[in-house]
């Protein structure tokens, strides 16, 4: 069943005695329902050298020592083997080895370090001081006693009501993935959906998770759910094409009220026209992808390039968004609350440190400035909406206050329940990899079955 190539004395050999513990119940029951690519070849070179232990070449007595010189010379040539690949030659070996070659990589959901959490914290805090010294030293003193006098007379009527949104704003996006993911695998449930969602908060904000945010545990998550690589990955870009189609729609539609001046404002025309056309330029775009894959068939195949590939990705999720669209599930809302009740969170801090401008402006430069997100700059999104706010008339100290605060909520409110959802999540990923453990091992003993038949 497989063909496992040995370096002996710096030669390559083809082991075929070797073949028969490769291909051992033990050796592919493990592979198989370990679905874990690294360690079951580790296993198999480990069995295969074990043989080779056991085993020496032609002339020697099986299982002992060589008798003469020569034989012990040639038994530690071939006990110092190095197995370099192993080859599937039948039906069943290539189904084993594609059980190990499309298995999800490993990714482990971080424990809370403390000591790394106050280092991410050290850089914003940095700014803040070096901005308070900028302050400082240009003799803008009185501003930033204007900023914090705002702060202490805020109405807190407003900051608690700033609180439930942002916890709504969750709840959307929770009823969201429960949909989109749920209709794709059953493990997926309302409170999964919670799991996933919040431990991607917690691991994005506070957890030194290299980069791996919502989006990316959202992918292994399904992954781990069971589903296949690509259908994975079409389930989570049909969910976010659902999520930022709502995003791409409202920065199109405020930037276009400011811009031909339906909405009165005292800002610069380009700053809402441009933003506006690239949004309705992306959604077009996208609508194109989705319309035409609807018509096609096939995927892309291994030859194809990769943007092409991602075109064709990304065209299969916009039909399945449109399919989705099309059902008038009241979850669809969760896409409209995500953005909504977050956006209401920027509102609710001006009107509570002094008065918010008119809802369009608001709403672009919440929209506008969340595109900060896709830099790799520490206070790009604070600095994006409190940007687009001065530009449109809004006091500088006035947007200051409500952009950290802002912030301060969108951040801190979901952290400490995303760390308690952690530790469930991994207990429900470590259940499914129980379950599926038994499933796997008889899917591989039927492949051995109807390959010896």
């Amino acid at each position: 069943m497989y063909e496992v190539a040995v370096i002996v004395n710096g030669s390559p050999a083809a082991a075929a005695a070797g073949n028969a513990a490769a291909t051992s119940e033990r050796t592919l029951s493990a592979m198989a329902a370990n679905q874990a690519d690294k360690r079951a070849k580790r296993d198999m070179i480990a069995s295969v050298q074990s043989w080779a232990g056991r085993h020496p070449p032609r002339g020697e007595p099986h299982g002992k020592p060589g008798r003469s010189e020569d034989g012990a010379r040639r038994r530690r040539e071939f006990d110092g083997g190095v197995v370099t690949s192993v080859t599937p030659m039948s039906a069943a070996g290539r189904d084993a080895v594609a059980v190990m070659r499309t298995d999800a990589p490993e990714l482990v959901v971080p424990q809370l370090d403390v000591r790394a959490l106050a280092r991410r914290v050290a850089l914003p805090a940095g700014l803040v001081a070096v901005a308070a010294a900028v302050v400082l030293c240009s003799g803008r003193l009185g501003e930033l006693a204007h900023a914090f006098e705002r702060a202490l007379s805020a109405d807190w009527r407003w900051v608690a009501g700033a609180t439930g949104s942002e916890l709504l704003s969750y709840a959307g996006y929770v009823a969201l993935l429960w949909f989109v993911a749920g209709r794709a695998t059953r493990r997926i449930d309302a409170r999964r959906a919670v799991e996933v969602t919040l431990g991607g908060a917690a691991a994005t904000r506070l957890l030194p998770t290299a980069g791996v945010g919502g989006a990316a545990l959202t992918l292994w998550s399904l992954r781990r759910a069971g589903m296949e690589r690509r259908e994975a990955a079409r389930t989570l870009l049909t969910f976010l094409v659902l999520l930022y189609a709502v995003f791409l729609g409202a920065i199109a539609a405020s930037g276009a009220l400011i811009a031909t001046g339906v909405i009165d404002s005292s800002g610069p025309v380009t700053l809402s026209a441009v933003p506006a056309a690239a949004a309705a330029t992306g959604i077009g775009a996208a609508l194109a992808l989705g319309l035409h894959r609807r018509g096609a068939a096939g995927v892309a195949g291994e030859e194809a390039g990769r943007l092409r590939r991602g075109a064709r990705l990304l065209g299969d999720a916009t039909a399945d968004a449109l399919t989705l669209v099309r059902s008038t599930d009241p979850r669809l809302l969760g896409a409209l609350a995500w953005w909504l009740f977050d956006a209401s969170v920027l509102w609710a801090m001006l009107s509570a440190f002094g008065g918010a401008p008119a809802v369009a402006v608001v709403a672009l430069a919440y929209f506008v400035g969340q595109v900060g997100n896709a830099l790799p700059v520490p206070g790009a999104v604070s600095g994006g909406i409190f940007g687009v706010l001065v530009a449109f008339g809004v006091d500088a100290d006035l947007a200051l206050v409500s952009v950290l605060a802002y912030r301060a909520v969108a951040i801190w409110v979901p952290a400490p329940v995303g760390l308690l959802a952690l530790p469930s999540l991994r207990r429900t990923v470590a259940r499914w990899a129980d379950e599926d453990a038994p499933d796997a091992a008889a899917q591989t003993r039927t492949r051995r079955a109807c390959s010896a038949a």
